[in-house]
């Protein structure tokens, strides 16, 4: 395998460069969970470990050094050829390497990843480097991200596997008076047995008129026939997530409950097979949205079409036109169009994807027809 460390900080380096922004070197530093900074893990491919306290420092030229506590240090050292794993004692031991290590000479350019940096690290970094300039790099940081290697796309897919796979093992499950909270745990332990690290996010199990809420938290409503269930929900796999949306109806759907579930379907389809190569994200978003928009349930679809998915979950950008970007090879995001009445119900069908040249691959294989449970 490839040093993807060297590869990853040198895109980074590549990226901040075009926008304006060089740095002597980027310095991270994780808080306590949950402030760790995802992109410490994706320069550092790290799998295992909270590494809380630690810190990162890695040049344009790619050489990176990991500041780890003794509680990681045997997991820093399964990384050791890809970067240099030095152990501290202490948090004043640390303050002590970082500016033995990387004070050099001169007016310091440090780049610093806003997004993810908490304000008592930087006043931790401004009494190290108190003549530095701190450059703020976290835009090249979400543009690195968003554009997975072959490495995270495997990784990905496999979480998708993983999750597409719960989901048959879940209707099984299912039966009169199952509470919201009951399927989630069906969900989670499965994707576990499955070979999942755990789940992606919380994952929403919503029966009845509670799928009407796209963003609703499982509790203790109990599933009846006639009801919409639908369950937004996903694995993480070495530390890389997937995120997919199934929605049924248990027992006979009714005319209505067929006739949003096959428009959201159509949505689906029309989304993925939007989602080609220097597509503007937002141009997606516009034609999902005015399919259903020329139906009858016209504003009924309350969200964005999409969002990238990577080591978070919301891995930096939306498929909408709040962020109106070109797609770009091997970005990897979710189509998940959906139709929302109040008091009635909803369906969201979601799939993760990756873009290739020619046409989008879908990672998320669950089945996608109506299903009458």
């Amino acid at each position: 395998m490839s040093n993807f460390t060297k590869e990853r900080i040198q895109k980074i380096a590549r990226i901040a460069e075009s926008e304006g922004k060089k740095f002597d070197f980027v310095l991270l530093k994780n808080g306590t969970e949950p402030h760790l900074d995802l992109s410490f893990f994706y320069i550092t491919g790290l799998e295992a470990g909270l590494f809380e306290g630690c810190a990162l420092a890695a040049y344009p030229d790619g050489e990176t050094r990991v500041y780890t506590s003794k509680l990681e240090e045997q997991s820093a050292l399964k990384g050791s050829r890809r970067f240099d794993a030095i152990t501290f004692k202490d948090r004043d031991n640390l303050a002590g390497l970082l500016k033995k290590d990387l004070s050099g000479h001169g007016n310091l350019k440090i780049g610093i990843n806003s997004n993810e940096l908490t304000h008592k690290s930087f006043e931790d970094f401004r009494n190290i480097f108190p003549k530095a300039e701190f450059v703020d790099i976290s835009s090249a940081m979400v543009r690195a991200r968003m554009v997975k290697d072959e490495h995270e796309i495997a990784t990905i897919k496999e979480s998708a596997r993983i999750a597409s796979k719960a989901f048959p093992k879940l209707l099984d499950n299912l039966k009169d008076g199952m509470t919201e909270y009951e399927a989630a745990t069906v969900l989670n332990s499965t994707m576990q047995h499955l070979g999942a690290q755990g789940s992606s996010f919380d994952t929403i199990v919503a029966f009845g008129e509670n799928s009407a809420e796209p963003h609703y938290s499982p509790g203790s409503f109990r599933l009846k026939n006639g009801n919409f269930a639908l369950f937004d929900y996903g694995a993480k796999y070495r530390r890389y997530c997937s995120d997919i949306t199934r929605t049924v109806v248990y027992g006979k759907a009714s005319k209505q409950q067929k006739e949003i579930y096959n428009i959201v379907l159509e949505a689906n389809q029309l989304g993925i097979d939007a989602s080609k190569v220097g597509v503007k994200a937002g141009g997606i978003h516009r034609k999902v949205s005015k399919f259903i928009d020329n139906t009858k349930y016209k504003g009924m679809f309350i969200h964005s079409t999409g969002h990238t998915i990577g080591l978070a979950v919301h891995d930096g950008a939306v498929i909408h036109p709040a962020f109106d970007g070109a797609i770009e090879e091997n970005m990897v995001f979710t189509i998940e169009p959906g139709i929302y009445l109040p008091g009635f119900g909803g369906v969201r069908i979601e799939d993760d994807i990756v873009v290739r040249k020619n046409k989008a691959e879908v990672l998320t294989t669950a089945p996608k027809e109506l299903i009458e449970v």
